[in-house]
């Protein structure tokens, strides 16, 4: 899952999702409301793709969970964000069952799956099974392609377009070409 264009903004609650990045700013929409708002480089803004969770070994990124989460509650949230804590460990436990208890705050926790169900309601997780979908359609054409089976269609007189730009486009002499030298006059040079 791909959650680099999704950022949590020091001070504001929600999650925005960057849509333009401009000089001195970022562009963020709301992931709620839709609305847009800029977010300047003296904000503190942290990507959900950067984001890990502590276990009792390496720590896993919060994609990696997001996903796990997706998988076992099958497109729905079965807990409230704001109810008991300990049923939402319970919950987190299920995905990521080696998770450090003693790292990882009620905070936390209330927080991850209040982002969950952010990203169930803006589609999020929709959006990457179409993603997915069409990644594999294209890469069963490309094997169809290699294999013989689809032959791509040829346009008519490609092959001569391909051979005259290729033509016009290589180097002449040696293979690099060289800057020429322009004489300089008298009153340009330095020192004169």
């Amino acid at each position: 899952m791909d959650l680099s264009k999704i950022i949590s903004i020091t001070g504001k609650s929600g999650l925005y999702r960057v849509v333009a990045q401009g000089r001195q700013a970022l562009i963020a929409e709301s992931l709620t409301d839709k609305k847009r708002m800029p977010v300047h480089s003296s904000v503190r803004v942290s990507t959900l793709d950067e984001i890990s969770m502590y276990t009792k070994g390496d720590d896993v990124l919060l994609s990696g969970v997001m996903e796990k989460m997706h998988a076992i509650e099958k497109g729905k949230l079965s807990v409230d964000p704001k109810g008991d804590v300990e049923t939402l460990y319970d919950k987190l436990g299920e995905a990521l069952p080696d998770y450090d208890r003693e790292r990882i705050y009620s905070s936390d926790v209330r927080k991850f799956f209040m982002w969950y169900q952010m990203l169930l309601d803006a589609g999020l997780f929709e959006e990457e099974k179409k993603k997915g979908a069409s990644k594999k359609g294209e890469v069963k054409e490309e094997k169809e392609e290699k294999e013989g089976k689809k032959p791509k269609p040829a346009a008519k007189g490609s092959a001569v377009k391909k051979a005259a730009v290729k033509k016009g486009a290589s180097p002449k002499g040696g293979g690099a070409s060289k800057a020429k030298a322009k004489p300089m006059h008298k009153g340009a040079q330095r020192g004169s």
